[in-house]
């Protein structure tokens, strides 16, 4: 892949630095206008939004015990969800504090941010291959993915993980190509990560992957250009400073109230401990509980909410991904690979930590899971996939032919499933049309 090097000259020509720069903002404004769509519909609770929206409901009322484990809720069907690190719960708050108490108020902030990751995407898919058309494909795929929909409009912590890690990954990308600068970036992967694991401890499996390729690919490059020991003393204070300091740092602010209603540093401990506790002992089951390896394959979607109507018809809410994207992210992922594992290396290092690290550790968690844990993979799969329908579309003739069907077959999929991603009442024959294999039920 040596044209990877730089961008075409026919690309570099064809758009101004302007234009460059306003595709995402456009991007971003596109996604929220869709993702408004009906946001507080329903207007009641779904799934997870009895604990993570009714917390943040507290956190935004000031009532502090909901940040701790021995504390029961007041009321019937919610519980305070202390299981998690507080700060998608905060920015949940921020939302309701803004709109109100109600379905709107505790969905926009996942509005906001689902919005934004599909700005960040474009970033991503454009950093990491230099081509402008991978850039929107990456954002193309998101914006169609059944998933990052649902968990785009949903009082859930999920899409703040996700765009999250996209950041952090991102910036460790320019640190690790950049030649001025790079400080600057390695601060703010710190930073992206540290606002991460603050949301869910998912993040870490993806921290600790990255910290330590950060670690021997510097080394690596001190080595080759023999650098004396003061430039390595520095460069190790600065992935220690940036990459475990500044995330601790981040990870106590997001406890700021929890300390501020008289809490001390034992009670965080001790809190630490009881949802370290919690997730190694979970021994629940739930009827839309799946393993990791059904995930990219898209066969056992969770039920986030249902009505029936007197007059017959169905209105539910499935998160699934859409499975013309999920069943080509794997063998996507291969093919970026063997034209990347020479000439752009840190481009594959990025979406093998994206991809990889987040999903496989998974398969060493005893505890259940679901789909929508497999969603902080998805973006550097699509990357991986954009990069594979320009290749496709670049060669001509038939193979530009299935890349144009594969991607109107990605939006003919999403908006055929479309209803059962925003309960959109259906007749029952119209719902049972939609449920394309057995195990979807």
């Amino acid at each position: 892949m040596a044209e990877i090097a730089g961008k075409e000259l026919v690309e570099k020509k064809e758009w101004s630095s302007l234009a460059i720069r306003a595709i995402p903002l456009l991007l971003i404004l596109v996604s929220f206008a869709f993702y408004l769509y009906r946001l507080s519909v329903p207007p009641q609770y779904i799934y997870d939004e009895v604990y993570h929206a009714y917390t943040a409901a507290q956190y935004a009322s000031g009532n502090t015990d909901a940040y701790l484990w021995y504390k029961r809720a007041p009321r019937e069907g919610v519980a305070y969800e202390w299981t998690h690190p507080p700060l998608g719960k905060l920015l949940i708050a921020d939302s309701i504090l803004i709109f109100g108490d109600n379905s709107f108020g505790w969905r926009f902030a996942s509005a906001v941010f689902g919005a934004i990751g599909i700005g960040v995407a474009y970033w991503l898919g454009y950093s990491l291959t230099g081509y402008m058309v991978v850039g929107l494909l990456t954002s193309f795929l998101l914006l169609f993915d059944g998933m990052y929909y649902v968990q785009s409009r949903t009082g859930m912590v999920d899409i703040f993980l996700v765009v999250f890690l996209m950041l952090a990954l991102l910036m460790a990308y320019k640190y690790l190509t950049a030649t001025n600068g790079r400080t600057r970036y390695l601060f703010l992967t710190g930073v992206f990560i540290g606002l991460a694991v603050s949301t869910k401890w998912n993040a870490v499996y993806v921290y600790a992957f990255l910290g330590l390729s950060l670690v021997v690919c510097s080394a690596y490059t001190l080595y080759k250009s023999r650098a004396p020991v003061s430039k390595w003393l520095v460069e190790a204070g600065l992935l220690f400073a940036f990459m475990l300091l500044v995330p601790a740092v981040l990870y106590l602010l997001s406890y700021t109230q929890f300390f501020l209603s008289g809490n001390g540093i034992k009670d965080f401990f001790k809190l630490q401990y009881q949802m370290y506790y919690y997730h190694s002992h979970l021994k629940a089951t739930h009827n839309y509980q799946s393993k990791w390896w059904e995930w990219p394959l898209t066969l056992r979607p969770v039920w986030y909410y249902v009505k029936y109507y007197p007059d017959g018809r169905i209105a539910n809410i499935y998160t699934n991904g859409n499975p013309v994207i999920y069943l080509a992210l794997i063998p996507a992922v291969l093919w970026a690979a063997s034209d990347w594992i020479d000439e752009n290396w840190k481009a594959l290092l990025i979406v093998v930590l994206g991809f990889f690290g987040a999903w496989l550790p998974w398969a060493l968690i005893p505890r259940i899971a679901f789909a929508y844990h497999f969603l902080p993979s998805v973006p550097f799969g699509c990357v991986a996939l954009a990069y594979t329908i320009r290749q496709f579309l670049s060669r001509g003739g038939t193979w530009r032919t299935a890349a144009i069907c594969y991607c109107v077959a990605v939006v003919a999929m999403f908006v055929f499933l479309f209803p059962i991603y925003s309960a959109i009442p259906l007749t029952r024959a119209q719902f049972d049309m939609r449920i394309l294999i057995p195990s979807w039920r």
